[in-house]
């Protein structure tokens, strides 16, 4: 086997990203490779060669197609961070080098989700196909289900994947690392199941967030969240306005809280909220009735 040592940084970074997009996303063509790397078809050609010298077991290639398929015989090259990845596969990064521009100090995520479940979720997600899942719940424990994954949510703190849980017939968020084992599924996918039907998903609120009345520096506040006329206005997908009002910690109350000074911010337009489902994470928040 060729000593991946031996082979140009620039190649490497390109076999890389063959295998990125076949344990990722379960495919990878020539297209992609020209795309991505701006390369001809003759250096796309050669990098796949290589790939395939290096771990022939690794993908399919079915001459009725222009796509390479992940096998079942599967064995890695190259090691990939979860973090890493789900920054990738969302579009959190610009790009593959490990190149550092400025230097800095970054806490690492607590949150660091097993790469082969992230792996098995992400192709379902792409290939919008079901999985058959063990998953931990706060309530019901280890249980054995079938859901439609379409979508992963980073909250600031914890990877989730969002989709149609089929026991519970509604859509939902699951806290990745809570997953024991996940396995692809046959199973049919219903319309119903799909990401255009998740309205919580599709639709979006308009988030209107003010200095709290009782912090002793609105302006400092203002200047720090870039306020426009002392207001930050945010667009948030009703499924993940709960983290947001959460992770900023935004007085929800009907009436400003009185008196807890770790408020520095409030919810001006709480009428928005309507029909948002997950308000149990808004800090505070007491329903509309007067």
């Amino acid at each position: 086997m060729t000593d991946l040592k031996k082979i140009p940084s620039s190649q490497i970074e390109r076999l890389r990203y063959i295998e990125f997009s076949l344990k990722f996303l379960g495919v990878f063509s020539r297209a992609d490779l020209i795309e991505r790397f701006g390369i001809g078809t003759a250096a796309a050609s050669r990098d796949i060669a290589k790939y395939k010298e290096l771990a022939p077991q690794n993908f399919d290639h079915s001459s009725n197609s222009r796509n390479f398929a992940l096998n079942n015989n599967w064995k890695s090259l190259f090691e990939f961070e979860s973090s890493e990845v789900l920054n990738q596969l969302t579009g959190r990064t610009l790009h593959t080098t490990n190149r550092i521009y400025i230097s800095n100090d970054i806490l690492d995520m607590i949150d660091s989700p097993n790469i082969e479940l992230v792996a098995a979720i992400s192709r379902a997600i792409f290939n919008k196909k079901a999985i058959e899942v063990d998953y931990f719940s706060k309530s019901n424990g280890l249980s054995t289900k079938i859901i439609v994954p379409h979508a992963f949510v980073y909250n600031g703190t914890r990877w989730h994947m969002r989709g149609y849980d089929r026991k519970r017939e509604r859509f939902a968020d699951f806290v990745i690392s809570r997953f024991q084992a996940a396995r692809s599924s046959d199973v049919d996918v219903y319309d119903n199941e799909r990401q255009k039907q998740d309205d919580q998903w599709n639709r979006i609120v308009k988030l209107e967030i003010i200095p709290h009345p009782d912090f002793s520096n609105p302006e400092a506040l203002a200047n720090e969240f870039n306020m426009k006329n002392g207001v930050l206005e945010k667009r948030v997908r009703a499924s993940s306005v709960g983290y947001y009002l959460q992770k900023l910690y935004v007085d929800c109350a009907k009436e400003a809280t009185k008196g807890e000074h770790y408020f520095r911010l409030r919810l001006k337009n709480r009428l928005a909220l309507y029909g948002v489902e997950n308000l149990g994470l808004a800090p505070n928040f007491d329903g509309f009735e007067e």
